[in-house]
């Protein structure tokens, strides 16, 4: 799986989180906060069973996507798992933190109640179970670059407000996104 980390967490950090919501993560998931502290994953599916889900991104700790953001959501203590990640849509991917479940995997529908359905036994099952696709460097040019190559392509009279807007959004997104292999 390819992910564009949010940076290095902390042992620090992790042993925060824990011991304010009185759990104890799953070590490889540890260990990926640590390395990583979650991070974006463009162009990631995940296997679950016949059917894929996209992957939008995996929570760090004290990042702008935390999964402590999401425990207002998600009854995390009745349903046995925390958030570690979401899909396009707000599903969201979890992860066990019982004794009966510790690094379970599981997809979680917001539109079935949050329905836990397993995909994976571990967090490191989870991330073989990702595919990552490399970021095209093309979604990185400013539209300013994208106008002048379609130009120079003969297609210039193609460009309209539209493109121009999804270009700027594009880049936007991916302007920042450095790609690296999960490696637990």
């Amino acid at each position: 799986m390819l992910i564009s980390k949010y940076g290095n967490g902390s042992i620090e950090q992790v042993e925060e989180f824990e011991n304010k919501y009185g759990i104890k993560l799953d070590e490889e998931y540890r260990v990926f906060l640590i390395k990583y502290n979650g991070g974006d994953t463009p162009l990631t599916t995940v296997k679950r069973g016949k059917r894929k889900e996209d992957l939008r991104y995996l929570y760090g700790m004290k990042t702008k996507r935390s999964s402590e953001k999401e425990f207002e959501y998600f009854d995390w203590k009745k349903s046995q798992c925390i958030p570690i990640g979401e899909d396009c849509f707000g599903n969201y991917f979890a992860i066990g933190i019982t004794e009966e479940n510790k690094g379970v995997i599981y997809f979680c529908d917001h539109e079935r109640g949050f329905k836990k359905i397993k995909i994976a036994d571990s967090f490191g099952m989870f991330i073989s179970n990702c595919n990552s696709k490399v970021l095209d460097e093309s979604f990185k040019r400013t539209p300013e670059e994208r106008e002048e190559f379609v130009i120079a392509n003969g297609y210039g009279d193609e460009i309209n407000d539209s493109m121009r807007k999804a270009w700027k959004e594009q880049y936007e997104k991916y302007k920042n996104i450095v790609q690296e292999e999960v490696i637990l």
